[in-house]
């Protein structure tokens, strides 16, 4: 049993930790990547610890704010997370952009469908936001059906987007009307 709690202050050095291991097992024993990265670039950067932690910093709708959810089990550890951010884009405030993942271990146990859950209402909630948009690379067809299943529709792919370790990868842009 997991749940669902927003991130804060306090449990950021503890993220930070769940996500470097996350992103340590992208492309793992020659599996596709699940983000956009080599195997040698899959570590946790500085850059986007920063994003995380300044983002929490900030207001809804300034550029650069960030929200994230973390699913705990019952031990008290991270075991997925969900996150949206400001779209960057002059004038596209109502649009928000979906990240997330969960732990290698724990897949397949509703963690991913729950945090959307989670996203989805939060989004609902909140009139200035419109649109919840997302990217993913095509290989990754379980993220993908997930999305789906959910309701986000596939709006663009971009052939060759990616090569990673001398493979292309298309991506996939996904969104949700939360006005529906």
């Amino acid at each position: 049993m997991t749940t669902i709690i927003e991130l804060n202050k306090e449990r950021l050095e503890n993220f930070f930790q769940y996500l470097a291991r996350h992103i340590s097992e992208n492309g793992l024993n020659g599996t596709d990547p699940f983000i956009p990265l080599t195997r040698q670039q899959s570590e946790l950067s500085n850059e986007l610890k920063s994003k995380f932690e300044n983002g929490l910093e900030k207001e809804f709708g300034e550029n650069g704010w960030r929200r994230t959810w973390l699913a705990i089990n019952e031990e008290n550890n991270i075991v997925g997370h969900a996150d949206i951010r400001s779209n960057n884009q002059l004038n596209a405030e109502h649009r928000v952009v979906l990240g997330m993942g969960v732990d290698k271990n724990y897949r397949r146990q509703k963690i991913g469908f729950n945090l959307l859950v989670e996203i989805i209402n939060y989004c609902k909630a909140n009139p200035k936001i419109s649109w919840l948009d997302l990217e993913v690379i095509s290989s990754n067809t379980k993220a993908k059906s997930l999305y789906e299943k959910i309701g986000f529709r596939q709006v663009g792919l971009t052939e060759d987007m990616f090569r990673i370790d001398n493979v292309s990868y298309d991506y996939i842009c996904m969104t949700l009307n939360m006005e529906n």
